[in-house]
């Protein structure tokens, strides 16, 4: 029992210098007429690594990594975004047998290597995203 609470007290500031180098990265998304993307998410990718933030109703979001809002580590990301229209499928509907559902941005966007969207996080970074419709 102490050489398990041993190895955890001393892992414990290993596990938090790894988390502290996560920083802030905020921003909202609209369209070219300036109304906001009203749901999907923000996707932020680097050589195997994947954040993503939700955006909210006012076209808002917040990135995470581990959480849904912890933030990420600095470095240069490719930027996507994905957004999908169920409203077509009533509520308890089939959703195999239901149409697919349809694309909110233009189909660039739903990939980094498409998007032409890219950003650099050194610190608590607001980056803001206009994007089109399909």
């Amino acid at each position: 029992m102490r050489f398990t609470t041993l190895i955890c007290v001393l892992l414990l500031p290993a596990l938090t210098v790894g988390c502290s180098g996560k920083t802030k990265v905020t921003g909202k998304v609209a369209f070219s007429d300036g109304a906001p993307l009203t749901t999907g998410e923000v996707r932020f990718e680097s050589d195997g690594f994947l954040a993503a933030g939700k955006i909210q109703s006012d076209g808002s979001y917040r990135l995470g990594s581990a959480s849904e809002t912890d933030g990420v580590p600095k470095g240069s990301y490719r930027v996507s975004i994905y957004a999908l229209d169920y409203s077509h499928i009533p509520p308890g509907a089939d959703l195999m047998k239901a149409p697919p559902a349809k694309s909110l941005v233009a189909e660039k966007f739903r990939s980094g290597e498409t998007s032409g969207l890219t950003c650099e996080v050194n610190g608590a970074t607001k980056f803001d995203i206009t994007v089109e419709k399909p």
